[in-house]
């Protein structure tokens, strides 16, 4: 019997080519969509779970007051491990993780500039990365030891064996390989290519010295004896701080709150300091995935149009079917049987269109995505699953619809299947027509934003300024020699060195004790800066003056300062009162003198309002070289900063264009754009194929009475807006809908730009406006061609 149903729903999907195509094609469409949505998905949400202890592994994260809320650090200082050790029975073991910076490890004339890691002993135990050759438990021990993973040692050593060989770190530490490891997997969010023991960092045995809970340039993680455990070691964690840093201020104490592993990729934007990997957002993840599935419902309803629009046709074999004995349960197992056909046919061309798209798909999300049909143990399951949810979301509604016909009404021409006015039929294009609105006034409004951000006046320069990372500090000591020879260059118009670029401003400071703070302090961002950082950035100074070289007192190291407006207006002085004033700064520099006060400007994003700066005169060992430059010959230009810099130094020349970091600071809002885009692109299409079912149902229902209508003198015109007007009611219902529930969901994705536009009223119409003359070009052709039907060919059967 089972044999039967499949032969009669195949020859059925032959004898009509053109709405088996637009069936298959429809699913398909919406599968692909989903299918990719649920790789990345799956992806985001498999970070870090392959530990074996995840469950158990938490990040310390410390809060810390700011002049108006709280700021949280995802970094802690070096004493915190050992204290989670020694005096809390909750934690089991803890470990101190640190990125190297600026890292470059050498074997002969090779060089190679890679990121890694420092860490102590105990991180080979928290987290299970596995390795190829070494012993784990021992392979930190040693103070000149190196763990490589695999593909760095290839990079460096080739075929040859990697163990207890020598690699030069920076130059001049050696180590000696005592493991290699597996690659680091890409759902985990601490990506490094070798591991150094933290005894090995400079800086760190120097912060560990010297007030060792006053640096936070680590990051914490803890083993818990029982994750339940967490908000009461969070309590004495309070306790603890309390009573060794009593110093503090009560309202100036940092706070320790405990981050689950799982957490760190996709809950991690509230961070002020930086991640080991591009963190992502579970906000976007459930969006995207909500997308998905509203995607594959319009699939469904377009299959579920069409096969209703089909029933006039086959209600006659369904009366046959009953007269002949067929119970109700055997057509409705026929009907589900076409449809299973239909979706596993769509499936396979699903799965052509996954794998043709899903490089594209994988750059755009800027992940590395893959499908792997019998390395992921929930891929081949939930493909069946989908088939089935698929072939019975879309079958049903036809089945049982159309197997509820009474065979004496079918064969008396006395059809069952009528399309009342507000059938569900009719709602369901309806709820269609108001997701492609939604979906085309998002592309819209988010286009309109990513405008407004890129041309929004940042309060500095970005456009031909040539940022070139200073890795060694060989180059940063001949910095005034490299300029002398430069600047003699035609194309180069200004120079200027300073720790960080406008667009990632991340160190924070504090400043204290200014005349009437009462104890207060004031977080910070700072960067050091040399005396032509404001005129190649084009900083507008409002009170006082920027530093220069024609202040005797204007020295490298000096303690002075130059402010922003929003950090005089924090501390009560108008610009003006600014300059003058001194602070102590936690930089550990001593005293400061405010020199200057500059006009605002947007260092990171403006997703954000300006916060405090201040900004010194120092020449950090590394950092960036900003470069003025003309836009012709910018290949030479290039190529002439290359020249002079390899010549101080080993390091890989590194250079981009400010324009460009600028971008990434937005690649999240850029990506969502370009998926609504894309999404809007596949609803239109899939909403377009279920009208122009629902046209064809429309106008079979309707031949006779446009027979009749022509007879009597009705035009080709008077026939085409007496079938269109239905659709533009559905189209209509279809924005009144949208309207609300757009502005809605935009209204709060602006929220997270400090400058944003206002949603106007016709950037909502011109979403239905355009939705509205796709549905008339889809409509039109079933409109024309009853139109111009012969009325004889209609009515000869009356």
């Amino acid at each position: 019997m089972l044999r039967n149903y499949f032969k009669i729903a195949w020859r059925n999907l032959l004898r009509n080519p053109g709405y088996s195509f637009i069936n298959i094609f429809g699913l398909a469409t919406g599968l692909a969509c989903f299918i990719l949505i649920l790789l990345f998905v799956q992806h985001e949400w498999s970070f870090d779970r392959f530990h074996a202890h995840a469950e158990r592994i938490v990040r310390v994260i410390q809060q810390r007051p700011v002049s108006k809320g709280q700021s949280y650090w995802s970094t802690t200082s070096p004493a915190l491990a050992g204290a989670l050790r020694r005096e809390f029975p909750e934690v089991k073991d803890a470990t101190t993780v640190e990125p190297t910076f600026n890292p470059l490890l050498s074997v002969g004339d090779n060089h190679f500039k890679e990121q890694g890691i420092f860490a102590d002993t105990a991180f080979l135990h928290l987290f299970n990365f596995p390795f190829l050759e070494g012993d784990p438990q021992t392979a930190l021990k040693m103070p000149n030891s190196i763990v490589l993973t695999a593909s760095m040692a290839r990079k460096i050593f080739g075929e040859q064996d990697a163990m207890g060989k020598t690699i030069l770190y920076q130059q001049h530490q050696p180590h000696t390989v005592t493991g290699v490891m597996a690659d680091i997997p890409a759902a985990s969010h601490l990506q490094f290519q070798y591991i150094l023991p933290v005894t090995a960092d400079p800086h760190y045995v120097d912060c560990s010295v010297k007030e060792p809970w006053m640096n936070n340039g680590v990051y914490t993680y803890a083993l818990l004896e029982n994750p339940a455990s967490a908000p009461q070691l969070e309590q004495r964690l309070r306790a603890y701080i309390d009573g060794n840093l009593s110093r503090w201020r009560p309202e100036d104490r940092l706070r320790f709150l405990l981050q689950p592993l799982k957490d760190i990729h996709l809950r991690s934007q509230h961070l002020d300091t930086l991640e080991f990997e591009k963190s992502g957002s579970d906000k976007y993840v459930y969006l995207f995935l909500a997308i998905g599935f509203v995607i594959l419902l319009l699939a469904c309803v377009n299959y579920t149009n069409l096969a209703v629009a089909r029933s006039a046709r086959r209600a006659q074999e369904i009366g046959m079917r009953k007269v002949a004995g067929a119970m109700r349960g055997q057509l409705i197992a026929q009907f589900l049987g076409e449809s299973l056909i239909t979706t596993v046919l769509a499936l396979v061309l699903a799965l052509g269109l996954v794998h043709l798209l899903l490089p594209f798909f994988s750059q755009l999300m800027d992940r590395t995505l893959r499908i792997d049909y019998f390395g992921n143990p929930f891929l081949l399951p939930g493909l069946l699953l989908l088939v089935l949810m698929v072939s019975l979301l879309s079958g049903s509604y036809p089945a049982f619809l159309m197997t509820a016909l009474r065979p004496a009404q079918v064969l008396k021409g006395k059809q069952g299947v009528r399309a009342g006015s507000f059938s569900l039929q009719r709602i369901l294009i309806v709820g269609q027509y108001a997701v492609s609105i939604i979906l085309v006034a998002g592309s819209f409004i988010i286009y309109r934003q990513m405008q407004l951000v890129q041309h929004q006046n940042l309060g500095y320069n970005r456009e031909h300024v040539l940022a070139i990372r200073v890795n060694d500090e060989a180059v940063s000591s001949h910095y005034n020699t490299l300029r002398k020879e430069l600047l003699s260059h035609p194309g180069i118009l200004s120079m200027s060195y300073s720790l960080y670029l406008p667009t990632e401003f991340h160190t924070n400071q504090s400043m204290m004790n200014w005349p009437g703070s009462n104890g207060e302090r004031l977080s910070t961002r700072t960067t050091g800066i040399d005396y032509d950082f404001q005129e190649v950035y084009g900083l507008s100074t409002v009170a006082g003056r920027g530093f220069s070289r024609d202040f005797g007192a204007d020295t490298l190291g000096a303690p002075l300062a130059v402010i922003n407006e929003t950090a005089a207006k924090a501390v009560g002085w108008t610009p003006e009162e600014a300059v003058g004033k001194s602070f102590d700064y936690s930089d550990g520099h001593g005293r400061r003198t405010v020199i200057g006060v500059v006009r605002d400007f947007h260092f990171n994003s403006v997703h954000h309002v300006p916060g405090p700066l201040v900004l010194t005169l120092d020449q950090s060992p590394t950092g960036y070289i900003s470069a003025k430059v003309r836009p012709e010959d910018l290949q030479g230009t290039i190529a002439l900063f290359e020249q002079a810099v390899k010549r101080y130094t080993r390091y890989p020349f590194e250079y981009q264009f400010l324009d460009d970091k600028f971008d990434q600071l937005y690649k999240k809002d850029t990506r969502l754009g370009k998926m609504f885009g894309g999404f809007t692109i596949l609803a239109i299409l899939i909403a377009s194929l279920g009208l122009f079912g629902l046209a064809a149902y429309t106008t079979e229902q309707r031949r006779k009475e446009i027979g009749v209508r022509k007879v009597l003198g009705a035009t080709v015109v008077n026939i085409v807006g007496l079938l269109s007007k239905d659709y533009i009611k559905l189209v209509l219902f279809g924005f009144v809908i949208a309207v609300p529930a757009a502005w809605y969901i935009m209204d709060r994705w602006l929220e997270d730009f400090v400058y944003r536009i206002q949603i106007q009223w016709w950037m909502l119409a011109l979403a239905g406006l355009l939705a509205l003359i796709i549905a008339l070009l889809t409509v039109s052709y079933q409109s024309v061609k009853a139109a111009l039907m012969n009325p004889v060919k209609s009515l000869k059967s009356e």
